[in-house]
């Protein structure tokens, strides 16, 4: 099952007080090439790969809940659910490769939120390209990969979200 919907931001006071501070010269970022595309990152809430538990690593990671669960409720995407990864990314422009590997994030049942902070650099799912614009947010499933930016900075934050029902209690 692959999918891509987009879905409407809220545009809360806290999404504005969160992006304000990501897009600030104080927000602190992370080198990272691990995906074969170089990358800035900041991590709020580790991937529970990583230590066998999702791990909050920022002392942002409230508000960055509270703005990730602010879209998902506005969007009355889930009844029941939980994070299980949150990150921030941050690609520039350049002429080397234009185009990072496709890949799936987790190797289990998982939903992908996309925010839109700045920049262009589509997002494709499967066959499907979605084009971006600042603010926008897509939900979606399956393998994926983006596009650098064309200009500017292409920051985009990313959760895994994982949905359950009360069969799982």
């Amino acid at each position: 099952f692959v999918m891509l919907k987009v879905l409407k931001n809220p545009v809360t006071s806290n999404y504005t007080e969160l992006k304000n501070f990501i897009l600030s010269n104080d927000f602190i970022w992370r080198y990272d090439t691990s995906t074969g595309m170089p990358f800035y990152g900041h991590t709020f809430l580790e991937r529970p790969e990583e230590t066998g538990f999702s791990q909050p690593l920022s002392e942002l990671i409230n508000l960055n809940l509270t703005v990730l669960k602010e879209i998902i409720d506005f969007n009355n995407l889930f009844d029941r659910y939980f994070f299980l990864r949150s990150n921030v990314n941050c690609v520039h422009p350049d002429n080397d490769k234009q185009f990072s590997e496709p890949h799936i994030d987790h190797d289990f049942p998982h939903f992908n939120l996309l925010v839109y902070l700045s920049g262009d650099g589509e997002t494709i799912v499967e066959d499907e390209k979605y084009f971006p614009k600042e603010n926008d947010v897509i939900l979606f499933t399956g393998n994926h990969y983006m596009k650098r930016p064309n200009k500017g900075r292409r920051i985009i934050l990313i959760s895994t979200i994982f949905e359950y029902n009360k069969n799982n209690d």
